[in-house]
Formats: C-alpha cells, sequence, structure tokens
C-alpha cells in the first residue's frame, strides 16, 4: 500500500506536472518525491515553493521525512510490470486449456523480491572522500543560486507561471502619477484606496511633517498575484480602512524608477509587498522606521478575503505603535511651538532693530540736515557781507567821481542850463540838489545811491580805505544793482531808463526845468 506522501506520477494533473517540472528546473533538485512534498505543501505554487525551498530552515523537516525508495523495490516493480504485460498478453492463448499453470509460470515466486530485498538492505556503504571535497563547491553554488533568484525576484524578471495562462492587465512605465492613477481607475473603476499622486519623497516629507503613517505598496505587472492584489485594493473594508487621516498611501508599479528604487531600499523580496513605515526625525535627521512588511500574498480566496487580510495587517503595527506616535506629535507640536515662539521673538527684535535703526537714520538724516543749513546760512551770509562790502565799496568810489565832476563844473562854469530837483529819499527825508541840461538819468540815481557816503564824509572827512578820497578805487567783478526807481507823482511817471538825458526825460513829462521826485524801493523791506 503507498503511505500519505506516496505518490505516482499518473496521479499528478497536467498542471501539476508542469508545475513540479518548473520548480525541479529552477531548483535543479533530482529528488522527486521532496519536489512533491514541498509543492503540495505551497498549494502546488510555483514561486512559494521555490522561495521555501531556499528559505534556510524550511525544507529540513521535509528533506529529513522524505525516505527513497530503495533500488530493489524499484526492481520489483518493473518485474512486476513486465511480468503482468507478458501475462496479459499470453492468457488469450491458454485460457482453452491449463488457465492456472499459465498464470503461475508468469508471477514470480514471493521468495524471489524478498531475497532481492535482503541482498540490497544488506550492502554497507561504502567510505569515500568525495562528499568531504565537494560540499565547499556544493555550498557556494547553492548560495549563488539564492542570490541570482532573489535579483531577478527584484527587477521583476524571473516568471514561473503554470500551464492555465493569465491575461493581466498592462503596466507601462509613466512617471506621471496621475496617469497611473486614472490606469489603475480605468482598470478597477474609482473606488480605491486614497494613493498619494507625488513622488515618494514628497509622501515621506508629508508623512514626517503631519505625523502620519506611510503605506507603501509595490507590486508587478508580470507577477501572478498582481491582479489579485489590486483587486483587493478597491474593496471596501481596506478603502475605509486608509482612507483615515493618520495614512499616507503610495503605490506603484516597480517597472517605474520611483518604485524600483523604493524596492531597493527596503530590500523588497517578492512582490505584491505592502510595507507600514513611520517617519522618524531624530538630531534633526528624518529617517524611515520599517514597522511591518508583507512579502508576496499567501492562500488567499478571493479580494475580499485578501481585503480583510491586509486591512488587520495594518492595524497591528499601527496599535502596537500609537504611543510612539502621539509621542512623536507631541515632540513636534513642542518643536513647532517652540519654533513659532522664536520666529515670533525675531519678528519682533527685527522689528524693533528696524525701528532703531529708522531712528538712527532719521536722527543722521536731521543731524546732516541741520549741518548743511548751517553751512549754506553761512555761505550765505559770508556772500551778504562780501556783497555789502564791495556795494560799499563802489558807493564811496561813485561819491569820490560825483566829487571831481562837481569840482572840475566849478572850475569851468561853462553850463547854464540847470535844473532842479527835489528827491523824496527812502527814509522820508528830502534834499534839493541841481543838476546840469547835459546830464543824465544815471547820475540822478548815483546821487541818489551815495546819500549815506555823503553824511558820512561831512562827518569824518575820511574814508574807510585811506584819508585819500581820490585815491578811493572801483571793486573788480562787481555790477551794482539799483533797489529804488524815480517816480514823478503828478503826473505819475516812471523813470528807468537810467541811460536818458535829464533834460528830455523831464520835458517829456512837463516837468523842466524843476521837478519834484520820490525815490520809491522796488523789493519790500525784510523785517
Amino acid at each position: 500500500m503507498q503511505g500519505p506522501d506516496s505518490f505516482a506520477l499518473d496521479e499528478l494533473t497536467d498542471a501539476q506536472k508542469q508545475s513540479l517540472e518548473s520548480f525541479c528546473q529552477v531548483t535543479k533538485e533530482e529528488n522527486v518525491q521532496l519536489a512533491v512534498r514541498v509543492l503540495r505543501s505551497r498549494q502546488w505554487r510555483v514561486e512559494q515553493a521555490v522561495e521555501m525551498y531556499y528559505e534556510p530552515g524550511l525544507i529540513s523537516p521535509l528533506a529529513a521525512a522524505t525516505v527513497e525508495e530503495p533500488v530493489g523495490s524499484s526492481q520489483l516493480r518493473r518485474r512486476q510490470t513486465a511480468a503482468q504485460s507478458s501475462g496479459g498478453s499470453s492468457s488469450g492463448g491458454s485460457s482453452s486449456g491449463g488457465g492456472g499453470g499459465s498464470r503461475s509460470e508468469a508471477q514470480p515466486s514471493p521468495e524471489e523480491p524478498e531475497q532481492e530485498h535482503k541482498a540490497v538492505s544488506s550492502q554497507k556503504p561504502q567510505f569515500s572522500l568525495m562528499p568531504l571535497l565537494s560540499w565547499p563547491i556544493l555550498l557556494l553554488v547553492h548560495l549563488a543560486t539564492t542570490m541570482i533568484n532573489v535579483v531577478l525576484q527584484l527587477v521583476g524578471r524571473q516568471r514561473i507561471t503554470t500551464s492555465a495562462a493569465r491575461t493581466s492587465r498592462p503596466a507601462p512605465y509613466s512617471s506621471d502619477r496621475s496617469q497611473f492613477v486614472r490606469e489603475f481607475e480605468s482598470a478597477y473603476g474609482t473606488v480605491h484606496v486614497p494613493f498619494y499622486t507625488g513622488t515618494l519623497a514628497e509622501a515621506q516629507e508629508t508623512a514626517r511633517r503631519e505625523t502620519k503613517y506611510l503605506v507603501v505598496m509595490l507590486w508587478s505587472s508580470e507577477h501572478d498575484d498582481t491582479p489579485l492584489f489590486e483587486h483587493a485594493l478597491t474593496q471596501p473594508a481596506l478603502v475605509q480602512c486608509l482612507s483615515r487621516s493618520q495614512f499616507v498611501v503610495w503605490a506603484g508599479d516597480v517597472a517605474s524608477p520611483d518604485a524600483f528604487k523604493a524596492a531597493e531600499s527596503l530590500s523588497v523580496c517578492a512582490f505584491p509587498f505592502m510595507g507600514i513605515v513611520f517617519m522618524q526625525q531624530a538630531a534633526g535627521r528624518s529617517g524611515m522606521q520599517l514597522l511591518a512588511r508583507m512579502d508576496g500574498l499567501g492562500s488567499s480566496a478571493n479580494a475580499q478575503h485578501l481585503a480583510s487580510m491586509l486591512a488587520r495587517f495594518v492595524e497591528r503595527p499601527v496599535g502596537r505603535h500609537a504611543q510612539t506616535l502621539h509621542a512623536t506629535r507631541r515632540e513636534q507640536q513642542e518643536r513647532e511651538s517652540a519654533r513659532r515662539l522664536r520666529e515670533q521673538q525675531n519678528a519682533a527684535y527685527e522689528r524693533s532693530l528696524a525701528l532703531d535703526q529708522e531712528r538712527e537714520r532719521a536722527r543722521r538724516e536731521q543731524e546732516e540736515r541741520e549741518r548743511r543749513e548751517q553751512e549754506e546760512a553761512e555761505a550765505l551770509l559770508r556772500e551778504e557781507q562780501r556783497r555789502k562790502e564791495l556795494c560799499r565799496r563802489w558807493r564811496w568810489a561813485k561819491f569820490a567821481e560825483q566829487q571831481q565832476q562837481q569840482q572840475q563844473q566849478q572850475q569851468d562854469n561853462t553850463e547854464d542850463l540847470v535844473t532842479t530837483l527835489s528827491l523824496r529819499l527812502e527814509n522820508g527825508s528830502r534834499v534839493v540838489c541841481k543838476f546840469a541840461a547835459s546830464a543824465t538819468l544815471q547820475q540822478v540815481f548815483d546821487f541818489v545811491e551815495t546819500r549815506d557816503i555823503a553824511d558820512e564824509w561831512a562827518q569824518t572827512q575820511t574814508t574807510p580805505y585811506g584819508a585819500d578820497l581820490s585815491k578811493t578805487s572801483m571793486p573788480k567783478d562787481y555790477e551794482h544793482t539799483y533797489e529804488f526807481a524815480l517816480v514823478s507823482q503828478f503826473p505819475r511817471v516812471v523813470f528807468e531808463d537810467r541811460s536818458a538825458n535829464l533834460k528830455d526825460a523831464l520835458a517829456a513829462s512837463g516837468l523842466w526845468p524843476s521837478a519834484a521826485l520820490i525815490v520809491e524801493p522796488l523789493f519790500e523791506p525784510e523785517d
């Protein structure tokens, strides 16, 4: 009789035979009974069986329980099969006479297999050095095969399929996260877990800044379990679980560069992959803490059952690390409060500093303005004093010319026609003077301009520039400005052309040979 773990190749289905052949091709396992045991333990899933085969410690119990069939028993079965086939072929010819004798000749004696089995069992194994010399090479080959299979699983190139070919949704490369969501919705509808539409780095920064859990989902379009996993993301149990505000869900196909980098950083061993990440911050640097991970799927009957399992998978680490999350949030709130307080203090300091700087700037501007005004006033004062000094020298020089002309006229005594003018000065005093008919208005203006010099000369008989009046010279680079006008009241006539002849000017207004003129200032006197 066959034991519970015994098998016959004829009893396997075509799909199981192809799975067995694929398993043996990948693992190079020659023990068919061990391969069947491993495949049966994983429900004939070739990829999970290969992972179990290379997992340390998982294959040992099955290998220890596997007992190879002796050579004698296999030879016995071959002989029995040959005898049955020969007996079957001769049974038709011998059925008419002596049928029982023919059957006894075709069947071997019962003692023959027992003796052969005893002969085989009695053989003792011979000692050999080959296993001792070859085990390091076998170990290196085993390690190299394991590493190659892990790398192939990471890049999504290993594809072990059963005879029942499946149709999968194509996943072309696209760096646009919104396009990834649109493709998912076009295949499974708009009801799904809330995918983060930014890059993985942006999702990490969002989770760190808002103190949330980062749920990373990675899959390969070439994997058998990808359609089931994607369909589970649309189930209400998982959608309700991951739609809470404490999660940031980021998903992607490893065909995209961002998802491939994520698989490398998380050391993903099998797909689909799901990890719960907590972004922690210590000593001013951010880091990822992987709270839980799931590499590959177990036995799941349907998408609803898988969604419930994934929801429980998410809830377990969240419940365990709730206190850590709260503590991190409190610490972040304290840091944020301290940061805002520092910003407020810095802002207040900046405002105070700006106000002090503005006051200092206004004070310096005021001082500079006052200094300039003082310098301008001093310059104006010096200019005014210089102008007054030049004007005073000009008046003394004009008075000296008038004295010389008056002496010359007295000596010549040739002028017969004279005019008499009565001049009322600016100070209200009245002066009566005589001018020759050939005189000009300029001489009258000069006479009025030098009245204060004449009074000073009458009192002191000296000048500020020496006792000799005739030696007083005109100042250089000076042009005198007359600040008054000669006006006749009746009729009202203003004499402005100083180059005009005095007789002609007065006769034109009917004021010859005598006239009363008023000295009117051109500018209002300063207070």
